[in-house]
Order: structure tokens, then sequence, then C-alpha cells
């Protein structure tokens, strides 16, 4: 845990996206983008969105997995004498790299006259398919294991602005910029009370392993439900990064990262313990079994 309260603020940098507020800071000589807790209408103080602590683990999870992923320290800040957990995430932006959003890439996908942000799997793939600025086999290769990933942990909001590159326009050199903006993971909406209702309800803990979060990627229009996604077996990208991804999961691992994590609870150490089994279970060793069976 680290006190952030007293960092240089760089005020020269700024960043974009909705999940709380975020200000640059300077900490052991290096940019971080702090973020803080995005307050629910409706939710007290004390039950704001868990956003930073989705953050935080989840990075440390796919850091495991193998994936480059960006670092974060999880701490507090104190704004009048009110102390708020946030999470640091390393810039990654430096001598003279410049984030690019996949949305940016669409765009410039001029011969259609698709939406940058529009995120039908067919014109993102398609995208992927025609652009001309990285090897379009690793790229394909990271985009499904991404999602293969936030399958795992129940990303509802992995769209067109939150992943991307990482571009030097004067050394003309791109690179896959680490996985970024993992907030919406780990359902960040329930409070505490919320997860004493469900965490014991086997109906409740299914509902949010077969049927939400979805994707925000759409097939006509849809977003994609995960599991029925995953278990179709109909798409052979999604399932070689199934295969290459699914025995780098380690539970025991992932358990010791949850248990290490400070400022929550007990009881929300045991629901994300046993959500992301449940996750793991259904929607990914049954169909890296079946796919296994094909070999």
């Amino acid at each position: 845990m680290v006190d952030f309260t007293n960092c240089e603020i760089n005020n020269y940098k700024y960043y974009g996206g909705k999940n709380g507020g975020k200000i640059c800071i300077v900490y052991n000589n290096e940019n971080y983008m702090l973020k803080f807790p995005n307050i629910n209408e409706g939710i007290s103080e004390h039950g704001y969105s868990n956003s930073c602590i989705s953050e935080y683990i989840v990075c440390n999870i796919f850091k495991t997995l193998g994936l480059n992923t960006q670092y974060t320290i999880l701490g507090t800040y104190n704004i009048n004498g009110n102390e708020k957990i946030v999470v640091a995430c390393k810039d990654f932006t430096s001598n003279g790299n410049v984030l690019k959003q996949f949305a940016e890439l669409k765009n410039s996908q001029i011969e259609t006259s698709k939406n940058g942000y529009g995120t039908e799997l067919n014109e993102v793939l398609e995208t992927i398919e025609n652009q001309v600025i990285y090897d379009t086999n690793k790229l394909k290769e990271f985009f499904w294991q991404m999602f293969i990933a936030d399958s795992f942990v129940g990303n509802f909001d992995r769209h067109n602005g939150n992943w991307g590159f990482l571009i030097n326009e004067n050394l003309k050199k791109i690179e896959i910029a680490p996985i970024y903006d993992c907030a919406s993971c780990l359902y960040p909406q329930l409070t505490d009370e919320m997860i004493k209702e469900i965490i014991n309800n086997d109906e409740e803990m299914e509902a949010r392993v077969y049927i939400f979060p979805t994707s925000s990627l759409k097939i006509n229009d849809k977003k994609i439900n995960y599991f029925e996604y995953i278990s179709s077996l109909k798409n052979e990208d999604c399932n070689k990064a199934l295969l290459k991804l699914f025995p780098k999961i380690d539970l025991k691992k992932i358990n010791t990262i949850i248990d290490e994590t400070p400022f929550i609870s007990n009881i929300r150490k045991e629901f994300y313990k046993k959500i992301l089994k449940l996750r793991y279970e259904i929607i990914l060793k049954i169909n890296y079994e079946k796919l296994l069976e094909t070999i």
C-alpha cells in the first residue's frame, strides 16, 4: 500500500476514459496514471464502485497468464481529509511512443464507412485482416487471447477505445500496447451487501457465468455471450487462444493475489475466488477439454 497524496502532479498530461477521475503523478521518478473510484449514482460513499480494486487484481491475474499488461499499484489518496482507495497505473508511453486506440486504426479503413468505435465482431476482425501496420497473425492471436482472458474475469467493457498500439512516428515503430483499463471486471458494481445476498445462491452465481456480463463485442448488434460463443467452438482463432491460454491459468496463484489484496473484505475475497473458479470451470475448462478431444 502506498499513500500517493504527496506525489508531484504532472499537470501537462491528461487521460481520457469514463471509469472515474484520473491524474498523472510522478512516483519513483516515473509517470503514473492515478485512477480514482467512480462513484455510482444512488450508492453511498462506502458502497462506491470497486473499479480500482478490479483494475489492480485483474492486471495482476493477466500477468500470471503471461500477457503483457500494465503495472499497477494499489494505494490511497487524501482529498480534503477524505481518504480514497486508488490504483496507480504505470504510464507506458515514453520516448516518443504514443498510445493509439484500436478505434483509430478502425477509422483508417477508408474503403468502409464503419464507425471506429463500433464493436461488431466481423468489423473488428475485418480491420485486423486489412490493416498494414502490424503482423496480422500476431495481432489476431493477441486479440483472441485478450478475449479469452476477459471472458475469465467477466469484462463487460473491452471496446475499441481501451486497447491498441504504441506508435513511434519518428522511428516508424509499432507494438501492441500492454493490456490496460481492466476496471470493468469482477463485477465492480457489487457492494458487500449485494455479495452477501448472492454468494450462497447457486442461481445468482450461475447467472453471472452463463448470462452476464456479456462482451462489448457484438454479432448482429447483439452483445456476445461469453459462455455461448466460446462453447460453440466455431471460431478457430478463438479455439487456438483457449488452447494456448487455459493451461497457464493457476487458480492457486490467483487466489493468493486476491488474499493479499488490501482494503477488501473477506466476503468479497471469497466471492472473487468462487466466481472465478466457476467461470474457469464452466466457460473455459469444459471447452478446453472438448478441444483436446479433437486434436
